[in-house]
């Protein structure tokens, strides 16, 4: 049986799938202390894998506080406004 933790890291990260996959811009996270990682797309407009996981990658451990490999409930909440203000990011232009 998967444990409560990895069921939120995997509910976290098909999230974070979910909602970045289809933008075909480049995606830039910030976490507050103007630093990012950004998910680059190739010259024909696709963002490779290793991009793409090395960008997720990336958000995880920012948001991962307390650096135990998990993320709770706060640091979650973390993510997501992460996440949200990629979008009004990628809206804007």
């Amino acid at each position: 049986m998967i444990s409560f933790k990895r069921k939120m890291i995997l509910i976290a990260t098909s999230a974070i799938f979910i909602t970045t996959f289809g933008f075909a811009s480049i995606a830039v996270a910030t976490n507050g202390n103007d630093e990012h990682s950004a998910m680059k797309k190739d010259a024909d407009g696709k963002v490779s894998q290793e991009d793409f996981i090395q960008h997720h990658r990336w958000m995880f451990e920012k948001n991962d506080a307390n650096n135990d490999g998990f993320l709770d409930k706060s640091e979650m909440k973390a993510l997501h406004s992460m996440v949200k203000g990629m979008h009004k990011r990628s809206d804007a232009h």
